[in-house]
């Protein structure tokens, strides 16, 4: 199905399916091999409220008989890892100018990283940088690059039924140099790019409003060969290597953007015919991105076993759905889709995936009544999470009792530290803060923001504040402000403005502990919006944004939680929960869900002989 296709079409709710399968056979080009069977293309039209939806996918070669009576050897057979975008055209796939979670996912398949972000163990693995070291002074990287990373393109051969990768030419140093120097430049627009200004003069020159070649030579990256590349950073920042995982450091070819007739316009180029060069485990047989096709020059060793991703563009999440359901897709976002009414067995393959976004309350430390840690430890254990999570997003969320979420460099479970909800530990905390009763509290200001959900959500708290407190509900004060209003009446200079609790929400702009506990909590490097005076556990957390030793790290952030949300901790935030988006996957896909950053494709694993049988049984 082409994206023309599918932009022009309007479906209606799939109300029942009726295949009609077209196969037709289809030659490449002389250079194939003649005893090789070649692909069938299958195109399936589906009668959907009296309209047709088609969908296009290859499936695997069927031997054809000779006129010798003789078994013919059949061709290897394609692992198939069947997917959907549901958008209107293919996504940006820029990596210093996409912010869209589409183009996130294929640039992480298509474009090699100095480093790559491993989903299951929360560490930072090589990829084109097999091996780096930090000098003594703990700003100077210097990275040592794999020698066999190409960039390709498909070539007109083939092999075993897939389409060989050429090989351009090697990626090198100076690329991820050009990279660097383009996420820093203001002309290019790179969202987030100040998470690079800690690299030494990349803030200077991204406040420049046209930056010649010696600025950029200013820039504190340089190649000192082909395999080599030195990073010099304004301050040591051991979380600096996290960032060298994410998506806008990973380079294009610069040839290619600096051809005079291409230059910035090269997605359409790609997309009109002009070859694209990618350097990632997959490469696009197609500009309308709907194929792609395992690298066979990749060096590093997939973990799953897809060699195909067969992308299918639709319009509407209830599209993907009834898809998935005709078992036609492999897995989809189900978020969006309303799953009141479906099967149990349905529901059974739902995946829960927590974002990286968190809702928390914040403590004024100035307030009458949250100056002393036992009483924000008591409000704060006297919330039911879990009830909130409920009422609030139906379930589509995780209960948080600490601050550094799942998914991130450093993280501990979520159920480790922290009280989370505990009415007797409450009432406890209460007396220690010389209350026997909520009611000879003073009156407490709670202030949020004007969505619907964030009232419902406060009145909750509200109620458990009353019930397990004993608090009165006249005395807690909801104040609903535009959110603009929240945020200036929390800075930590805004005097008599400021509420004694409000909410708010932290989401990570990289996968890793400090961009929480050093960028959101620490009494000088973040806003502290609390206006919480500096302590022990300030001088814990700028120790291990310095501390290369991941393991050393995380015993140092398991410090830093513990003196923030233990039994005498100093509860600046009552976390909440993380919200969460809802999967639908087949039974024969296996994979881990990134939480940050895109889908690695590489590490899916499909049942193929389970995926064929479910569906031939329709």
């Amino acid at each position: 199905m082409t994206e023309k296709q599918t932009n022009q079409r309007t479906f209606n709710t799939f109300l029942g399916a009726a295949a009609l399968i077209i196969c037709i056979s289809f030659l490449f080009s002389a250079c194939q091999d003649s005893q090789e069977v070649p692909p069938i293309i299958v195109t399936e039209v589906f009668n959907v409220a009296g309209e047709e939806l088609i969908i296009t996918r290859v499936l695997e070669p069927t031997p054809t008989a000779t006129h010798v009576p003789t078994p013919v050897k059949e061709a290897n057979v394609p692992v198939v890892l069947d997917i959907s975008l549901v958008r209107n055209g293919v996504p940006d796939i820029d990596p210093q100018k996409t912010n869209e979670d589409d183009g996130i996912d294929l640039i992480e398949n298509l474009f090699v990283g100095l480093t790559r972000f491993n989903h299951v163990t929360n560490q930072v693995e090589p990829a084109l940088a097999r091996e780096w070291e930090v000098g003594r002074n703990g700003r100077t990287w210097t990275f040592h690059l794999r020698d066999d990373v190409f960039w390709v393109r498909p070539s007109l051969r083939m092999q075993d039924g897939f389409v060989i990768s050429e090989a351009v030419r090697p990626v090198v140093a100076s690329d991820v140099v050009f990279a660097i120097q383009r996420a820093c430049t203001r002309e290019t627009d790179t969202p987030d790019a100040f998470i690079l200004f800690l690299i030494e003069g990349c803030e200077q020159v991204h406040q420049l409003d046209s930056a010649t070649p010696a600025d950029l030579a200013n820039i504190g990256v340089q190649a000192l060969n082909d395999t080599t590349l030195q990073i010099d950073l304004n301050r040591p920042a051991a979380y600096f290597l996290t960032t060298t995982s994410l998506w806008f450091m990973r380079p294009l070819p610069p040839e290619l953007l600096e051809d005079e007739e291409i230059g910035d316009e090269w997605q359409a180029a790609f997309q009109n015919g002009t070859p694209l060069l990618t350097s990632g485990p997959f490469m696009p047989l197609d500009g309308s991105l709907t194929r792609l096709q395992r690298n066979t020059l990749w060096p590093i060793p997939f973990q799953g076993n897809v060699q195909i991703v067969q992308i299918n563009y639709l319009e509407r999440d209830d599209i993907a759905f009834s898809l998935w359901e005709e078992k036609l897709l492999d897995v989809i976002d189900a978020t969006a889709i309303d799953l009141s009414s479906a099967s149990v067995s349905t529901l059974q393959q739902v995946q829960l995936v927590s974002e990286q976004t968190m809702f928390y309350l914040d403590f004024n430390f100035q307030s009458g009544v949250f100056r002393e840690p036992p009483l924000r430890r008591a409000f704060s254990a006297a919330i039911d999470r879990d009830v909130l999570v409920e009422e609030v997003y139906g379930g589509d969320a995780v209960s948080m009792r600490h601050l550094i979420p799942p998914g991130v460099v450093g993280a501990l479970p979520v159920d480790e530290i922290g009280k989370g909800y505990n009415p007797d530990f409450a009432r406890l905390q209460m007396a220690e803060g010389g209350f026997n009763s909520c009611r000879l509290m003073p009156e407490i200001r709670f202030m949020v923001s004007s969505s619907d959900l964030s009232l419902l959500q406060a009145e909750l708290i509200r109620q458990m504040w009353v019930e397990e407190l004993n608090c009165a509900e006249t005395q807690i004060i909801i104040e609903q402000v535009p959110f603009g209003t929240l945020l200036a009446n929390t800075r930590p200079d805004a005097g008599a403005a400021r509420a004694d609790v409000w909410e708010l929400a932290w989401a990570s702009y990289y996968p890793d502990a400090n961009n929480w506990a050093g960028d959101l909590i620490h009494c000088e490097e973040s806003e502290n919006r609390e206006n919480r005076p500096c302590s022990e556990v300030d001088t814990l957390i700028r120790q291990a944004a310095q501390t290369i030793d991941p393991t050393e790290r995380q015993a140092i952030y398991r410090q830093v939680e513990t003196l923030l949300f233990g039994d005498d901790g100093l509860a600046p935030i009552a976390p909440l929960y993380l919200r969460a988006d809802m999967l639908l996957v087949q039974n024969w896909v296996t994979f881990q869900p990134a939480i940050f950053g895109g889908e690695q494709y590489d590490t899916y694993t499909i049942e193929v002989d389970r995926k064929e049988l479910e569906r031939s049984r329709g």
